[in-house]
């Protein structure tokens, strides 16, 4: 793809994600690209959380532990990518869905991607403003979902409406993991503190 191509994709995303998706799912990649790619999109995130987590830890919003640890955060983001592309496959199924692995692992690659660019652009907005920031940030959220959602139901070829039960069957899950693995690795609060 060229960058015109990308570009034109993102907006197309944004715009008219029904079509995107059809697209992005249409695409035939090897599935060892799509692993690396999602590799390389946990690893961006975590650089980007990398800098921001020793201020939200001064805070105390997060540990110590968890902002002085760049492999830990990137353990944690890619887990966490990595079992969502698995838990849309297997929730979406449930539900009737024809989607598979490779095709979740392109909508989240696509789609975790995308994100990653709005919240650098939001950061530095909400540098210059926070209260935009922050309205900027609320937009995205919401249209983000939606954006999810249409493209959840394009993988699995369903209606939108099960594209939502999957987003939710999804997040459930997800923060079940989520528990677990901050449990196993010592990320509750302190002792104490609850």
């Amino acid at each position: 793809m060229t960058a015109e191509e990308v570009r034109s994709l993102v907006i197309e995303t944004v715009v008219s994600p029904g079509e995107a998706a059809r697209k992005i799912v249409g695409f035939r990649l090897p599935t060892g690209v799509l692993w690396t790619a999602l590799a390389l999109i946990g690893v961006l995130n975590s650089l980007y959380y990398g800098l921001l987590l020793p201020g939200a830890a001064e805070a105390g919003l997060v540990p110590q532990t968890m902002a002085e640890s760049p492999l830990l955060i990137a353990v944690i983001v890619l887990s966490i990518l990595a079992a969502m592309a698995y838990l849309l496959r297997i929730s979406g199924r449930m539900l009737g869905g024809a989607g598979d692995m490779a095709d979740m692992l392109k909508i989240t690659v696509w789609l975790q991607g995308l994100r990653l660019l709005a919240q650098v652009a939001i950061s530095f907005i909400s540098l210059i403003s926070p209260a935009i920031g922050w309205l900027v940030a609320m937009v995205v959220g919401i249209w983000g979902l939606w954006i999810l959602i249409v493209f959840i139901a394009a993988g699995h070829g369903f209606e939108t409406l099960k594209g939502l039960g999957t987003l939710v069957m999804t997040f459930i899950a997800t923060i079940l993991i989520m528990s677990v693995l901050s449990a196993a690795l010592g990320l509750g609060p302190p002792p104490g503190e609850l």
